[in-house]
C-alpha cells in the first residue's frame, strides 16, 4: 500500500537530504561520509535513526515501489549523521571499497527489514494536514 505525505511533513527534507552544496564544504561532507561508511557501528546506528527518527519520510519512501529502498537508509544515515545532502552521499558511495559497499548494503537490508516488520499495518491514506 502506497502512503503519500507532504513534502513539508518529510523529515528528511527538513534535514538538508535535498540540498545541494560545493567547494571546501563539499569536500568536508565527502570525508565525514566516508568516516561513517567506514564504521559499521556508525553506519548501523544511524540508519536506525533513518527509521525511528523520520516516520513521515520513511513512509512516503517505503511505501513507494519504484524507489531504491537500501540507497535511500544509506543517504539518511549520512544525512543524519553530518547534513550530507543524498547526492553527496551517491558521490561518496564511488569512493568506498566494495567491501564497504558490501557491508552498507547489508545492514541497510536489514534495517529495511525492521522497518517492514514493524509497519505491517500500513493502509493506503492521503495525508494532507
Amino acid at each position: 500500500m502506497r502512503i503519500y505525505h507532504p513534502y513539508w511533513k518529510w523529515e528528511d527534507y527538513k534535514a538538508g537530504f535535498y540540498n545541494n552544496c560545493s567547494g571546501e564544504e563539499k569536500k568536508i561532507l565527502i570525508q565525514k561520509g566516508i568516516e561513517m561508511f567506514n564504521s559499521e557501528k556508525l553506519t548501523l546506528e544511524y540508519m536506525y535513526k533513518v527509521i525511528n527518527e523520520w516516520k513521515y519520510s520513511c513512509e512516503h519512501n517505503f511505501t513507494n515501489p519504484s524507489l531504491n529502498k537500501i540507497a535511500y537508509i544509506g543517504q539518511g544515515a549520512c544525512c543524519i549523521y553530518a547534513n550530507i545532502p543524498s547526492t553527496i552521499t551517491m558521490e561518496i558511495w564511488n569512493l568506498l571499497d566494495n567491501k564497504i559497499q558490501d557491508r552498507a548494503n547489508k545492514n541497510a537490508n536489514d534495517v529495511l527489514n525492521k522497518w517492514i516488520i514493524n509497519n505491517k499495518r500500513i493502509q493506503l491514506c492521503l495525508n494532507l494536514d
